[in-house]
């Protein structure tokens, strides 16, 4: 978003604009490694993804929270009108502000498509689960003689 040198310069308010954009920007980076580590089922990475994502939400929250204490509460447009601002940082402030909008809506976009893959993920493994049990009345085996057998046997075929 913007370089720390540029962030020196920014009035108290836009600083805090762009701490929340850059917290932003780090929770859409864990919600796509989230994703990748779901797409590709590798547990380290994904609870190494769950982490990160966890320190960046918790990041924003403080970045949210020191963007409210300095009188830019939820509309951020509040910003075009603050008084501490002069026409230019107002115009930044607008930019950070539009940045956070925009960021803050993909996040819960790639945060709900990781929800429903994840909601995918446990039905496909409780199905399986319930298939090794011998709990599912929709499957098919076949018996020694290649016979089918639609009523799935009553044998467990495993635990999990």
């Amino acid at each position: 978003m913007f370089a720390a040198a540029e962030q020196d310069t920014l009035a108290p308010g836009l600083d805090t604009l762009a701490r929340e954009a850059e917290a932003l920007t780090r929770v859409l980076h864990a919600l796509e490694a989230e994703h990748d580590a779901l797409i590709t089922s590798d547990a380290e990475r994904l609870e190494s993804a769950i982490a990160d994502k966890n320190d960046a939400l918790e990041g924003y929250m403080t970045a949210k929270g020191a963007r409210e204490a300095v009188g830019i509460t939820q509309n951020l447009e509040t910003v075009t009108n603050h008084p501490q601002l002069s026409a230019g940082q107002r115009a930044t402030g607008v930019e950070l502000s539009s940045a956070i909008r925009v960021a803050g809506e993909s996040c819960k976009t790639l945060n709900h498509r990781n929800g429903m893959l994840i909601s995918a993920l446990r039905d496909r493994t409780q199905q399986a689960i319930n298939i090794v049990r011998g709990n599912d009345s929709g499957v098919t085996l076949y018996g020694q003689q290649g016979n089918a057998h639609l009523d799935g046997g009553s044998r467990v075929l495993g635990t999990a």
